[in-house]
């Protein structure tokens, strides 16, 4: 197990950066009344040779990519997360098919502000757990935080 661990920390060092970044686009332009439904899209760019799972988990699979809400903000989702299609494709590693994506992938997230919301900006606190995997290793799990910025309407 040491052996593993210091494997993929031996290969993080190599690589530096994480080989995926996280950005949002997209966000709603106008003001959001209270207890609408609105939409923000989040891309992860994923560097060449690399690859992130995608949304739909496997039994004894690969962690998938998740997205989701922090809890404790004016907003929630409204349905459930979307991706752009990923390739399905045997891995090795897992001895079955898998879902993933190359190079870049985008998810919609139906977000609806709540009729608590107080009125003005807020940064809406989405995250984003991923694993990145080349053909050779898989780094850790690792989550990252993204803030899509809001107006709440009068």
């Amino acid at each position: 197990m040491k052996l593993a661990v210091a494997a993929v920390l031996a290969a993080a060092s190599l690589f530096g950066a994480d080989p995926v970044s996280w950005r949002v686009e997209e966000p709603p332009a106008k003001p959001v009344k209270r207890g609408a439904r609105f939409t923000a899209k989040v891309v992860a760019k994923i560097q060449p040779g690399w690859h992130i799972y995608g949304l739909k988990p496997a039994a004894d699979g690969p962690i998938p990519t998740r997205l989701w809400v922090a809890e404790g903000q004016r907003v929630q989702l409204a349905a459930p997360v979307v991706g752009t299609d990923p390739q399905t494709m045997l891995d090795a590693s897992f001895n079955m098919e898998v879902q993933l994506y190359e190079g870049e992938a985008a998810f919609t997230l139906p977000l609806k502000l709540t009729a608590a919301a107080a009125p003005g900006a807020l940064k809406v606190v989405v995250n984003a757990s991923f694993q990145s995997c080349d053909n050779k290793i898989c780094l850790p799990p690792k989550t990252v935080r993204l803030e899509v910025p809001v107006t709440a309407a009068k």
